[in-house]
């Protein structure tokens, strides 16, 4: 047990000391340990972590252990649950803390300390007889520092604190903010006061609404405590008699020159004024934030369908065709459309070759003749070819040469053609409507009209309406493809988030990243900022759960073949977010080693 009693000459004497008070703070137990590093729970070998005992000023500078001088346990520094304003063990409240810049262990005394100890700190912050860590005498010239990041006072000999990195060995001057100079001042040498109108001198009380100041060179001085004012009102009613200031407004509190006072009796008074003048509150520029250009991606190759328009028919102007023709037997000039002479009677086709008009020819519309309301005998016989070719289109039309147009058969071809055109013009009809239905089978039909009307049911219409709406669908379904971005946006957020986050935000951010973690399983840059997160804990379980995040995090960048970008941020960031991490650890060098070999198995040794 280390017992470092005093002697006779004041220093301590440690002959026989080789145990040492640990306190485990997962395990709420205390345990004797030898004075040695790495120090170890009793619980299974739990770490603890390490102390330097040679005090070597170890860089950078990591606090990690608090000493307790009225218990007198070593424990691990917890920023988080008690703040350094309480001791773990014995909870008892903090009054005076002392950071050792040797060894960096912060020693701390009670408001209610213990008459018999081994070590203790004088009312100006330092250890007496030594430091508990190193057991090396405090240095000459210590500083007094208020930490805004733990909410904590302590006095120190580092010349810059390894907290908030604010510097300790500047002493503070004028001009200069009230709350700066007021911080940056030992409490030994400031004492609050207010104006005794009765007296005509600063007396001392707690929640006076001057600070006098007795560490400068001449005379005392007096400052305002209030480092703002609200409005100019606060000036007016509580400085103007001790302050000049030229423009009194809302807005920090600059002292130019600080008003001196001298000591007289229980009191000070004032012998000259000091200046003073108001720094407004410059409005805040909004941030915007840079756009966060995302990685083009190629576009998707689609298949290429060729759609093969169909083409459009020549329509060439129609050759003057002679409307008359002579009777071969009496001369009379007979119109075409009669097969025989109405005066002598005469076959008109037995000499005459037919004539092959352009409604006739393959690939045109049959137009019906100009019809003659005196003509009671109109037929289809101008359409049928001559005699000698059977190579109508009709079979039924195909009839002697011989036949008269009064026959039954006439009326029989008459009727039939009638019904075909009839039958024609209706599937038309049909067909029309079905294209005003359906608009990507436009422009489907590439059989002539006259073609498609002189079959008696043209399938083709149909087919070629199904060909081309089954060769446009797989065009109109994949080109609506939109690539979500989710991950980026989420990660993005989340690091915003992260960056500035303060100390009771943590479990949240925590909770947030968890969330998000479990929507994108294999993505590693969810767990990398959980290990950013929490490797800005002090504490050595912070930096365990950093180290498991991290792990987890190699896995998943092995296993998606991203280990190398993994490492590229490993070595950029192991001096800033991982700077406590990367000094000096083990796992740190055995998770370099997996994402170099990009074997996960090490990960697990």
């Amino acid at each position: 047990m280390l017992r470092a009693k005093y002697n006779l000459n004041g220093h301590p004497s440690l002959k026989g000391a080789t145990k040492m008070r640990v306190f485990c703070p997962e395990h709420k137990r205390g345990f004797f340990a030898p004075r040695q590093s790495p120090i170890k729970c009793e619980n299974r070998g739990h770490l603890l972590g390490e102390i330097d005992f040679e005090g070597q000023r170890r860089s950078p500078v990591e606090i990690q252990w608090q000493y307790c001088c009225n218990c007198e346990h070593f424990c691990p520094v917890d920023f988080d649950e008690y703040a350094l304003q309480r001791c773990p063990v014995c909870t008892r409240k903090t009054s005076l803390l002392y950071l050792c810049d040797r060894c960096h262990v912060i020693s701390f005394e009670s408001n209610t300390p213990l008459q018999t100890k081994n070590f203790t700190l004088t009312p100006e912050g330092a250890p007496l007889p030594s430091c508990p860590g190193c057991l090396r005498p405090a240095s000459a010239d210590l500083h007094e520092h208020t930490c805004d990041e733990v909410n904590a006072s302590f006095v120190t000999g580092l010349s810059a604190c390894p907290i908030c990195d604010e510097r300790l060995d500047v002493a503070p001057a004028f001009p200069s903010l009230v709350a700066q100079y007021v911080k940056r001042t030992k409490s030994a040498n400031k004492l609050n006061v207010t104006f005794d109108y009765e007296t005509g001198a600063f007396v001392p009380i707690d929640d006076g609404e001057f600070v006098i100041v007795t560490n400068v060179d001449q005379n005392a001085i007096v400052l305002p405590r209030a480092g703002k004012f609200a409005t100019k009102r606060d000036f007016y009613e509580f400085y103007q008699d001790y302050y000049h200031c030229p423009n009194p407004d809302a807005g920090e509190v600059q002292i130019i020159q600080p008003a001196t006072v001298a000591r007289t009796g229980n009191g000070w008074t004032l012998e000259a004024p000091g200046i003073l003048e108001v720094i407004r509150e410059q409005p805040k520029k909004k941030v915007v934030t840079p756009p966060v250009h995302q990685p083009v991606q190629p576009p998707v190759q689609q298949p290429v369908v060729q759609r093969q328009e169909p083409a459009e028919p020549v329509v060439t102007a129609p050759k003057p065709q002679p409307v008359a023709r002579p009777c071969p037997d009496c001369g009379l000039m007979v119109e075409l459309k009669y097969a025989f002479c109405w005066k002598c009677g005469h076959a008109m086709d037995t000499e005459a070759k037919p004539r092959v008009s352009e409604r006739n020819k393959p690939g045109t519309m049959l137009s019906p003749a100009p019809h003659d309301p005196d003509d009671d005998e109109l037929t289809m016989q101008e359409a049928r070819p001559h005699s000698s070719t059977n190579s109508t289109k009709y079979p039924w039309t195909a009839a002697g040469a011989s036949e008269r147009p009064g026959a039954p058969r006439g009326s029989v071809l008459k009727l039939l053609g009638i019904g075909g055109i009839a039958f024609v013009l209706v599937s038309l009809g049909l067909f029309g409507l079905l294209r005003s239905d359906a608009p990507s089978a436009t422009a489907t039909v590439t059989e002539p009209t006259a073609q498609t009307a002189a079959q008696p049911a043209p399938p083709a219409p149909n087919v070629s309406f199904t060909t081309e709406v089954s060769r446009s669908a797989p065009t109109e379904t994949t080109t609506q493809q939109v690539a979500p971005n989710g991950p980026e946006d989420e990660l993005k957020k989340l690091r915003e988030r992260r960056m500035a986050a303060s100390a009771s935000e943590r479990s949240r951010i925590f909770q947030a990243i968890a969330k998000v973690e479990r929507q994108y399983p294999r993505d590693y840059r969810f767990p990398y900022e959980r290990a950013k997160l929490a490797a800005k804990g002090s504490r050595a379980s912070s930096r365990n759960a950093a180290f498991k995040a991290l792990n987890a995090a190699a896995e998943k960048a092995i296993n998606t073949g991203k280990a190398n970008e993994m490492l590229n941020g490993l070595e950029s960031d192991k001096a800033g977010d991982f700077s406590q991490l990367s000094q000096g650890r083990y796992e740190w060098g055995r998770l370099v080693a997996a994402l170099k070999r990009k074997d996960p198995s090490l990960l697990s040794e």
